[in-house]
């Protein structure tokens, strides 16, 4: 069937990974996966088909369940329309739509057509059998290379201990020159790998782009097609970034074990090594709405992984607490409670979002503590080891600012909004 596009929707159909056919519905960025029914709904409506003649399509295309037109109907303002089918006007307002993981605030910083060519040599590197081979190999290096590291990490604390006690910084203007715009290169590498591996299935990546998740800066790479492809191929469009930082750390180890005598070098990679491996494990929590996310929801196929999690932990809790029952919305997904891998993934966020937010308070506080220090020293002793802490300490209490002074701005305006409706009636 040919994908069916209007002003506020897309739907095409989705490549098979079983004997029955699903299509990719998109509206205001939001990806929905259905079934082929809803396509010829879709159609019909778009045909400006009568509910009656779009029931006798449904009904010619299946066997079982006869449809009525009070069923399409149904269907169409209980299911369709609350997605925002049909409003036109909300495919517009994508800037700061809730796609792309929850990324918001995006500002776009390299266009597909900036990076074309440079896709159409990397796309060679997700062959099936290259990419398998590569990518296993580079994740067993990298884990024997890393326990070889540790015995190296002694000797550099010391140094630094040492240097540090001697009054001096254990980081130079060679730190300054190379580390920063390195983990920049890192970033964008890791989304280069996203966009390569999409490319080399045929998805168009829209844009690479910078914004914030939380309350954390990220890049990332919108590949929203890949929606279209077997699950599979999205597993390894969501493996590219952390197959390309696994490269990259080969990199990085060996040019680290070639420079014995410049201390400086040593160090700042290290630090690039450390930063990379951090990165590579948050982007593989699949509590965080990052690459392990997507690929723990495709593995187990749980569609909507997050809005599950949360249905499931009220349900469960609702038997429980009678009170907390609320009814179901129309376009809450289907939530099986014998499943042992939503189980496994709903406790493990219930744990992972205490421990989250107990150590972000704690990390937030401790700053807020500390950063009178953190201002006095740099001031008296501007250098590179007193900048940083400086500039970390003042971007934190910036966002906590930020985004505190938002959500009082909600829950004002939420309380405001709940007294007018109260006194209202």
């Amino acid at each position: 069937m040919t994908a069916l596009e209007t002003d506020s929707f897309r739907i095409e159909e989705m490549e098979r990974s079983d004997v029955n056919r699903q299509f990719l519905l998109t509206v205001s960025g939001r990806p929905y996966k259905v079934g082929e029914l809803v396509y010829l709904i879709l159609e019909g409506i778009n045909r400006q088909l009568t509910y009656q003649q779009i029931s006798e399509t449904l009904n010619a295309h299946q066997n079982q369940t006869q449809f009525a037109a009070a069923d399409v109907a149904t269907l169409v303002e209980e299911k369709l329309r609350p997605m925002g089918v049909f409003d036109a006007s909300s495919t517009n307002e994508t800037t700061n739509s809730p796609s792309l993981g929850s990324i918001y605030a995006r500002r776009t910083l390299l266009r597909f057509e900036q990076y074309a060519g440079l896709l159409k040599i990397l796309q060679y590197v997700f062959s099936p059998a290259f990419f398998c081979i590569t990518f296993v190999a580079a994740l067993l290096v990298n884990g024997y290379l890393m326990r070889e590291l540790l015995a190296l990490d002694h000797y550099v604390q010391d140094q630094n201990a040492a240097t540090l006690a001697m009054g001096n910084c254990d980081r130079g203007l060679w730190h300054l020159a190379v580390f920063y715009p390195v983990v920049l290169c890192i970033l964008l590498i890791h989304e280069l790998g996203h966009a390569a591996a999409g490319y080399r299935f045929g998805i168009k990546p829209k844009e690479i782009g910078a914004g914030l998740y939380l309350i954390f800066p990220v890049l990332y790479t919108d590949v929203t097609e890949v929606w279209r492809l077997g699950k599979l191929k999205r597993t390894v469009v969501n493996l590219g970034g952390i197959y390309f930082q696994l490269l990259i750390n080969l990199v990085l180890i060996g040019y680290m074990t070639n420079q014995f005598g410049d201390f400086d070098q040593i160090n700042t990679t290290r630090y690039l090594i450390q930063l990379n491996v951090a990165t590579m494990v948050i982007n593989a929590i699949p509590f965080l709405k990052f690459d392990g996310y997507w690929i723990y929801s495709d593995l187990f196929s749980l569609p909507n992984l997050r809005r599950q999690s949360v249905l499931y932990v009220r349900k469960v809790a609702s038997f429980l607490i009678p009170a907390l029952r609320q009814p179901a919305k129309a376009n809450d997904p289907a939530v099986d409670l014998k499943n042992p891998f939503l189980l496994l993934y709903s406790a493990g966020r219930l744990w992972f979002l205490v421990y989250f937010f107990v150590f972000a308070f704690q990390t937030f506080f401790d700053v807020v503590l500390h950063y009178p220090s953190a201002v006095y020293q740099f001031v008296t002793d501007c250098s590179v080891c007193t900048a940083e802490p400086f500039i970390k300490a003042s971007m934190t209490v910036g966002l906590f600012a930020y985004f505190s002074v938002g959500y009082a701005r909600q829950s004002r305006n939420a309380i405001r909004g709940a007294i007018r409706r109260r006194f209202a009636h």
